[in-house]
C-alpha cells in the first residue's frame, strides 16, 4: 500500500463476513477449488485461504492461462506441484472443454470415498474469474460474470451435470499484505478497487515491469521504440500517438494511465506473467 493508506479502505465488511462463511460451511466440503490469477500465482494468493482450508482436499488452479505466458505458466505447475502447494494443480481458461474436463478429473480422483455427490468450494481473491469457472463447469451461465472486483456478494449452490456441487463465494483479500508490491499487482490485475490507487502511480510501475521484461508489447502494442525509452518518455509518446492531450498541447498522463491499464487487464498487451518463477529458487 502507498503511504498513508488505510487497509480497512480495500478490506470492506462483506469480504469479512464472507470468510467467515465460507469457514462455517467447510464442514460440508469434500473438496476446495481454490482460483488463482496465472500472472500472479504468488502475489495472488490469499493466505486467509490456505490457512482456513488446509485440512481439506485441495485443487489450486492457475486460471485465466490464456492472459499469461505460457513457458512461466509451466515453471509454476512444476514450482508448485513440487513443493505440494495442493494435491493437484493445473492451468485453467474459462471455456475451454479441455480445461473443463482436466479440472474435472482433478476433483473427482480425490473423491476417495466414492461420494455421488462431491461438494466443492470456489474461492479466491476478487476478479480471479470463479464465476466463468463455475459457468465453464455447468455448462450454463448462472453465476454472474465481471471484470471487476466485488461481483459476487453472496453464497450460491451450483449443480454440475456430473454431479458436482459448487459453493459459489465473493472474492476475499486479506487485512493485511505484507509488502507494497504484493498490493500494486493485485491493483495491476484489477483485484482492488482502482478507486485505492492513483491510476498514474500504478500505471507508472507497471511500464517500468514491462520495461524490464515485455519492452518489446509496448513497442508493438503503440507503435515507439520503448526498448530505449525511461518509464516517463513511454507515458509521453504513447500520450502523443493516441492523442491523449490536454488544453496546451499536455500530455494528458490520467487518460493515458487509465489506458494502458485497461489494454494490461485485456490482454491487449500479450501474454505475460508477473510473477517471475526464477524468483522463487
Amino acid at each position: 500500500m502507498g503511504q498513508g493508506q488505510n487497509p480497512l479502505q480495500w478490506y470492506p465488511g462483506h469480504m469479512a463476513k464472507a470468510g467467515r462463511q465460507i469457514g462455517e460451511k467447510l464442514k460440508l466440503i469434500d473438496v476446495v477449488i481454490e482460483l488463482v490469477d496465472a500472472r500472479v500465482p504468488k502475489a495472488g494468493r490469499n493466505p486467509d485461504i490456505k490457512r482456513t482450508t488446509a485440512r481439506k482436499k485441495h485443487v489450486l488452479v492457475l486460471n485465466k492461462s490464456d492472459l499469461a505466458d505460457p513457458d512461466e505458466t509451466a515453471r509454476w505447475l512444476s514450482h508448485l506441484e513440487k513443493t505440494g502447494a495442493a494435491d493437484k494443480v493445473l492451468a485453467f481458461t474459462a471455456y475451454n472443454a479441455k480445461a473443463k474436463e482436466a479440472l474435472i478429473r482433478a476433483v473427482e480422483s480425490l473423491n476417495h470415498k466414492g461420494k455421488a455427490a462431491q461438494k466443492c468450494l470456489i474461492c479466491g481473491i476478487p476478479n480471479v474469474g470463479k464465476s466463468a469457472v463455475i459457468n465453464t463447469l455447468i455448462g450454463k451461465k448462472k453465476a454472474v460474470t465481471g471484470n471487476r472486483p466485488g461481483v459476487t456478494k453472496g453464497q450460491q449452490w451450483l449443480k454440475t451435470d456430473g454431479g458436482l456441487l459448487l459453493l459459489d463465494t465473493p472474492g476475499i483479500l486479506w487485512p493485511k499484505f505484507d509488502d507494497e508490491r504484493t498490493g500494486v499487482e493485485l491493483a495491476w490485475i484489477a483485484a482492488i478497487k482502482d478507486t485505492i490507487y492513483e491510476p498514474e502511480n500504478i500505471a507508472g510501475d507497471l511500464v517500468r515491469f514491462l520495461l524490464d521484461y515485455y519492452p518489446e508489447r509496448l513497442s508493438e502494442r503503440y507503435a515507439i521504440d520503448a526498448s530505449r525509452m525511461k518509464a516517463f518518455e513511454v507515458f509521453d509518446a504513447v500520450a502523443d500517438k493516441k492523442k491523449l492531450v490536454l488544453r496546451g498541447g499536455e500530455p494528458d498522463y490520467l487518460r493515458t494511465s487509465q489506458m494502458i491499464l485497461k489494454d494490461f487487464r485485456d490482454g491487449k498487451l500479450g501474454r505475460m506473467t508477473i510473477d517471475r518463477c526464477a524468483d522463487e529458487h
